[in-house]
């Protein structure tokens, strides 16, 4: 939770002590001794001396866990101390700010939150609308978390009017400086991009765009902030023409649904069709090498008839003949002829199959 950082003249005043009221007390508790009576020098010296110490130690002051105090002397800074218990000179020589270090703190840029910090309460158009770079009109929130990393920078170093409206004063750079710096660097990053790198694809790639140039302006103010973390709350096109850009990420999402359809269906299919290719392809492999095996015992058995040609031509021509008739013959109808005409013949089948 964001706590202004306390002013010098509040912590001073919780530790200034009323003079007066402590030298009435050391009055009225002092015996009457000779030698101290009104306008004594010893007495005026005793005074003196209370006094100082006093008011030495009303330069004792502690910083706690979370904290810093920057320390200046005539009003020049001297010097930034952490944790513990710390003497200074007291004011009006010296004085020193008490600042909470290590707090996380937030700005809202676009909107306002309601009272329990997370509610919206109302929007701030002037700070949110803005153009895009296809000339679109955007409304984009956004809420920016920072902590002090240079104490000296943080109180030093710029001028701000401050920001009542979160609580911080003026003269501290978190406040009308680091909205500038934000709504700069955001119209900068979105001006740069088309409306839809906005609304959809690229939110994440925008955050960590503007998120860059918040903490190169920051570096170049020497505001002693250090830009933690930016985050698009709400990004969304004007109201006139809310109704088509719905419509648009209805398609989108229809699309990328389809899209996620053919994919799956992708990879049912892609590995069902390498199955059948590589089937297919030992199939040929298959019927390839028994063809060949074929050809080449054709080739083998013919070369071993043209050698035995070769040697005795008219045996191996008679023994092929033989074979080619006995191949022949007993799928056809014989019929045996001399020189007188057809001879007929017993159906020596016929007749064999009824002697069985």
């Amino acid at each position: 939770m964001y706590r202004p950082p306390r002013q010098n003249n509040e912590r001073n005043n919780e530790e200034q002590v009323n003079i007066d009221e402590v030298l009435d007390k050391l009055k009225s508790s002092f015996p009457k001794i000779p030698g101290f009576g009104k306008g004594s020098p010893v007495l005026i010296f005793f005074i003196i001396l209370i006094l100082g110490i006093f008011w030495a130690g009303t330069g004792f002051y502690t910083v706690g866990p979370d904290e810093q105090a920057a320390r200046r002397t005539f009003g020049k800074y001297i010097g930034t101390v952490n944790e513990g218990l710390h003497w200074h000179y007291p004011s009006p020589i010296g004085t020193r700010d008490v600042v909470s270090v290590t707090t996380t703190r937030r700005l809202e840029l676009g909107f306002r939150s309601g009272p329990d910090g997370f509610t919206i309460a109302q929007a701030v158009p002037v700070e949110s609308l803005m153009i895009t770079g296809d000339e679109n009109i955007v409304d984009v929130q956004a809420v920016v978390q920072y902590r002090i990393f240079n104490l000296k920078n943080f109180l030093f170093s710029v001028d701000d009017p401050g920001d009542l409206e979160r609580g911080v004063n003026k003269g501290f750079p978190d406040g009308k400086t680091l909205r500038d710096i934000t709504e700069t660097a955001l119209r900068q990053v979105v001006g740069s991009r088309n409306i839809d790198d906005v609304l959809t694809t690229e939110k994440e790639q925008v955050q960590a765009a503007v998120l860059l140039k918040m903490q190169q302006l920051a570096g170049e103010y020497n505001t002693g902030l250090q830009i933690q973390q930016l985050l698009l709350q709400n990004v969304n096109p004007p109201q006139e023409v809310q109704s088509a850009f719905e419509d648009v990420v209805k398609a989108r999402e229809d699309r990328d649904r389809i899209i996620n359809q053919a994919q799956a269906y992708q990879a049912d299919q892609i590995p069902r069709a390498v199955g059948d290719a590589a089937k297919i392809t030992e199939s040929a492999q298959g019927f390839r090498d028994g063809r060949i095996a074929k050809a080449k015992g054709e080739a083998e058995g013919f070369e071993s008839v043209l050698e035995g040609y070769k040697s005795s031509p008219d045996v191996t021509r008679q023994r092929l003949y033989l074979e080619a008739m006995e191949e022949i013959l007993p799928g056809v109808k014989k019929f045996i002829l001399d020189d007188s005409g057809v001879l007929p013949f017993l159906p020596l089948e016929n007749a064999e199959s009824q002697g069985n």
